[in-house]
């Protein structure tokens, strides 16, 4: 109901709005929902259910990682990047 006042506002159509175009936005939803058939539903929780199954095991699975010094991936350059970072957020005049 919100969404239409607010698009009717928005498009300047406010005040055309009739008892039926309110009406059918707020039966709208409430026809929707009925039509959808419960089996969807329990198809869809089905594979919710699964796919967090899959994802609760991946994540139990350790990860493996790998770890660089120089490079353009290494720590180094990240402490560079961050050394570059902490020095812009401040002026040149104001740095100690």
């Amino acid at each position: 109901m919100i969404e239409a006042l607010d698009y009717a506002q928005r498009t300047n159509t406010i005040g055309s709005l009739r008892n039926a175009d309110v009406s059918r936005t707020i039966t709208a939803p409430a026809v929707l929902a009925q039509s959808q058939a419960p089996t969807v539903i329990v198809q869809e929780n089905n594979a919710l259910r699964e796919t967090l199954a899959r994802l609760n095991e991946r994540l139990n699975e350790p990860f493996v990682t790998v770890n660089t010094v120089t490079g353009d991936l290494g720590i180094k350059q990240a402490q560079d990047d961050y050394q570059r970072q902490m020095n812009n957020k401040s002026p040149k005049s104001k740095r100690k």
